[in-house]
């Protein structure tokens, strides 16, 4: 049972790191989208979204979890430590960035220069890439010390 749910974890967790790094360079390609568009674009780019990476993100805390209970064999601390990157970056997601990206109306003010939000968020969104591409990685690290056991 294990084999199989670490190897998800592994697909889903690289999943969500990719999303993460396609997240943050698409955000970075706002400030060329009009300012008379912006708003449409943001809203439908908002809705697209939802379907490619809310049930994901679900299923990987799901297989987090699952796996506390169902352990590969490695120390249960690289277990927690997995589940509490994952607590981090959904609650940071939640609480921090989709909440400013949702709240964000241009990205470039009306005399050109980039909203300070949108920097903001630019800016500290790296953090959840990190977070993001820190869980895939601890996944695939994971995977590769239990099949070599």
């Amino acid at each position: 049972m294990w084999k199989a749910l670490l190897l998800a974890n592994v697909a889903l967790a690289c999943y969500s790191a990719g999303a993460a790094w396609l997240a943050q360079v698409n955000w970075q390609l706002w400030r060329y989208v009009g300012r008379d568009r912006f708003t449409e674009y943001h809203a439908a780019w908002w809705r697209s979204v939802w379907w490619a990476i809310f049930p994901v993100a679900a299923a990987s805390f799901a297989g987090i979890c699952a796996q506390l209970v169902w352990p590969p064999p490695v120390p249960v601390a690289l277990l927690w430590l997995a589940l509490a990157v994952q607590i981090v970056a959904y609650a940071g997601t939640a609480f921090w960035w989709g909440r400013r990206q949702a709240k964000l109306k241009q990205a470039l003010l009306a005399d050109g220069t980039p909203d300070p939000e949108y920097i903001t968020l630019i800016r500290t969104n790296w953090i959840r890439v990190a977070l993001f591409t820190l869980a895939g990685l601890l996944e695939l690290w994971l995977a590769l010390r239990s099949f070599r056991t």
